[in-house]
């Protein structure tokens, strides 16, 4: 059901992705995670059946896949979202490599 609607939201956002990354994400139980290294501890859902939920403004206002569940995602190993590491990966470095370098 998740992959539903990230594809409705466009994909995986490489913003909200790169931020993710950076955050620990601990298993707690079937489809629980207790997520953290921001600025506030948060808990996903992820649940085979149904759409992840995380207590985040982020998801709950902007309704939103969020850097949270994102970081949830790829400590489960989605391929969607481990896919998109690789995208975000390529995008930087097309936008780095068109930086001139320093004298």
């Amino acid at each position: 059901m998740w992959n539903a609607r990230m594809e409705v939201e466009g994909g995986v956002d490489f913003v909200r992705l790169e931020r993710g990354l950076g955050l620990q994400a601990r298993k707690v139980d079937n489809g629980r995670y207790h997520v953290t290294g921001g600025a506030s501890d948060h808990w996903v859902d992820i649940l085979p059946d149904a759409a992840p939920h995380c207590d985040c403004g982020d998801y709950l206002w902007r309704e939103r896949i969020c850097k949270h569940i994102l970081a949830a995602l790829l400590r489960e190993g989605n391929e969607e979202v481990v896919r998109a590491v690789g995208g975000l990966v390529a995008s930087l470095r097309t936008q780095t490599s068109h930086v001139p370098a320093a004298a």
